[in-house]
């Protein structure tokens, strides 16, 4: 193979891309990925979290590589799996996840997106010299597509690495080398080798204590609700369409909203860090969503103050990967009490966190008292 471009990474030191995939990185829609933070306002706690969806994608395209060689694919596999690794963030919009949450019901999810830009324009013009830009989309659908998405797979472990790395925690630590050199095909399923069960535990805790401690962040969620107001805002009162955050990166859109006039104050809370401030906080067992909505709107009646609400979704997902052992594959989950328990670890961390600007908080304080929540 014929390497056309090298970059060279945080993570893996050098990278390689080949004529495809270097005329794919150099597209338009592929370099705005620069302008969209990979943790949108993380940074406004872990003022290291500056890091794009750029770099991300270029490393589980390597990542993604590296796993399908191991495993043993085809030339023409690997490439395509590269490929999808490449592609598979290139639906995302400003502010990442944080502004898919309120723009998807406008614009779809960021899959969607990315499989239109895929398959229609200058990336799929550029895909069709060689392959089929709706196999690279849907590749998701077929069993290598797991080397990217799966619970083991190089997106998961790429951006756990990547967002511990820049935000200076020690939780994202992995083994992702024992992982890929344990990883194979088994009768065309992705599974892991019995030896590297350890490694695959560290990553599934990982990704728990980094979503308990940093994506789910107290001040995070705060700042994430200021930006939700912001975009839906801005939208309603029609300074921008939906639309035009298809194109837009970070800063393009704040500047932007800052012209709305329901959406600016929270744009320059945002700009300059005067949040929202934490009035309290319950847990999710004991109020649910229609519930939680109902004290939001009778508290900020009460004291003629808005006042936001961050109701925390259920994050954890059943794992789903077998593990080869000598009795053959089993689910990882039957084999490791410490993936079993974390299901009920997230439960009692869920909270639904109510927050308003900080000159009613003692107002609101007062006026709970001994209330219970």
């Amino acid at each position: 193979m014929v390497w056309l471009m090298i970059i060279k990474d945080e993570l893996y030191g050098t990278m390689d891309f080949n004529h495809t995939e270097a005329s794919i990185i150099d597209t338009p829609a592929f370099q705005c990925l620069r302008r969209i933070k990979q943790m949108s306002f993380t940074n406004l706690v872990y003022p290291g979290a500056n890091h794009t969806r750029f770099e991300h994608s270029l490393g589980t395209s390597h990542l993604s590589g590296l796993i399908a060689e191991k495993v043993d694919l085809d030339n023409d596999a690997v490439n395509k799996v590269r490929l999808y690794g490449l592609l598979h963030d290139i639906g995302h919009i400003a502010f990442s996840h944080e502004g898919e949450e309120v723009l998807s019901k406008y614009l779809g999810t960021h899959e969607e997106i990315g499989k239109k830009i895929i398959t229609e324009g200058e990336i799929a013009d550029i895909l069709t010299e060689n392959y089929n830009p709706r196999e690279i989309a849907e590749l998701g659908k077929r069993k290598e597509g797991r080397i990217v998405y799966s619970d083991l797979g190089a997106d998961r472990m790429d951006y756990l690495r990547r967002d511990a790395q820049n935000t200076g925690v020690a939780y994202g630590v992995i083994d992702t080398d024992r992982i890929v050199h344990t990883l194979a095909m088994h009768n065309g399923e992705l599974i892991i080798e019995e030896g590297g069960l350890t490694a695959a535990e560290s990553l599934l805790i990982a990704r728990f204590m980094m979503f308990t401690a940093v994506y789910l962040h107290r001040t995070v969620r705060i700042a994430t609700s200021m930006l939700h107001k912001a975009i839906e805002n801005s939208i309603a009162d029609r300074t921008l369409q939906a639309s035009q955050f298809l194109t837009m990166g970070d800063e393009d859109a704040m500047m932007a909203m800052c012209s709305s006039p329901t959406a600016r104050s929270y744009v320059i809370g945002l700009k300059e860090r005067k949040l929202y401030k934490e009035i309290f906080a319950v847990n999710a067992r004991k109020m649910n969503n229609k519930t939680a909505e109902d004290k939001r709107a009778s508290l900020s009646k009460k004291i003629n103050a808005e006042v936001l609400m961050s109701y925390q979704q259920q994050l954890y997902k059943k794992v789903d990967f077998n593990v080869l052992t000598g009795r053959g594959l089993v689910q990882i989950a039957e084999l490791s009490e410490l993936v079993n328990k974390l299901e009920k670890g997230e439960e009692g961390r869920h909270e639904v966190l109510f927050m308003c600007a900080s000159e009613f908080r003692e107002q609101i304080k007062k006026h709970l008292g001994n209330e219970k929540l």
